[in-house]
Formats: structure tokens, C-alpha cells, sequence
């Protein structure tokens, strides 16, 4: 099952606002003076390419949940859990970096030490269908 991840307000306003700033100011600087080929590299890496990443980032991330395992997809990268390593999960709003566009987060535990922060969309259902298939896992709030 597919889960969309959940997108605070105010980071799409950052993330939005960055590409629309970082694509303007690239035009306006090939616009206002002469550019050599190496200012033209430099514009074009940073008013097109890195907001096309962002935006990639943004419109790419998602969690599914198969037979065997959870993927977190977060843009151009690919995390995958089998369901028998995890083992606990809760409910946060911590703001470390991770593939979540929200601070309604889970913190899922897996292995021995390793965790991963993410926010799908629907998140009470999230964690009913990951219990029924890890039914190992403890759920903490």
C-alpha cells in the first residue's frame, strides 16, 4: 500500500518560494549584464537544476508497505526495511532531517540502533497497516 508523505504549510512556502527565487534571480543575472560560459554553468546549475532537484524531493516522496517490506522513497534515493527488522514505532515531532515533508512524524525503530523519521499522509492508517503486518512491532505514542 501506497502512502503519500504529509506536507506542513510553511515548508511548502520555503521550498516553493527557494525554487521561484533561485530561477528569477538566475534570469535576472543572465539579464543584466554580459556572462561568460563559465557564469552561464554556474546559473544554470543553480537556477534550474537545483530547484528542479527540490522539486523532485518534493513531488517524490512516499512510503509503501509490501508483503516483506517498507520503502521509503524520497526523491532520487531509495530506502528499503524488511518488516522483520522493525521493531517499534511512535509518534513525533522531531525536526532532525529525514524523508518527511511534516513535523507529524513516525519514528520508526529498526536493527539494533538505526531509525528513520517519516510522515505519511494518513498516518493512523499507516500505523494499522504496518501493525498488521509487523505484528512483532511495539507502538508507542
Amino acid at each position: 500500500m501506497k502512502f503519500k508523505s504529509k506536507k506542513d504549510w510553511w515548508l511548502t512556502f520555503i521550498i516553493w518560494g527557494a525554487c521561484i527565487f533561485a530561477i528569477g534571480s538566475g534570469i535576472y543575472g543572465l539579464m543584466v549584464k554580459p556572462f561568460s560560459i563559465y557564469v552561464f554553468i554556474i546559473v544554470l546549475l543553480g537556477a534550474i537544476i537545483l530547484p528542479l532537484i527540490m522539486l523532485w524531493f518534493w513531488l517524490a516522496t512516499y512510503y509503501v508497505i509490501t508483503d516483506d517490506s517498507l520503502i521509503i522513497k524520497y526523491g532520487p534515493f531509495q530506502t528499503t526495511i524488511p518488516l522483520h527488522r522493525i521493531q517499534s514505532l511512535k509518534k513525533t515531532r522531531n525536526p532532525l532531517s529525514s524523508p518527511a515533508l511534516s513535523l507529524h512524524r513516525i519514528e520508526i525503530f529498526y536493527d539494533k540502533y538505526s531509525s528513520v523519521l517519516i510522515s505519511p499522509e494518513k498516518r493512523e492508517m499507516f500505523i494499522k497497516v504496518l501493525s498488521s503486518k509487523c505484528p512483532h512491532m511495539k507502538v508507542s505514542n
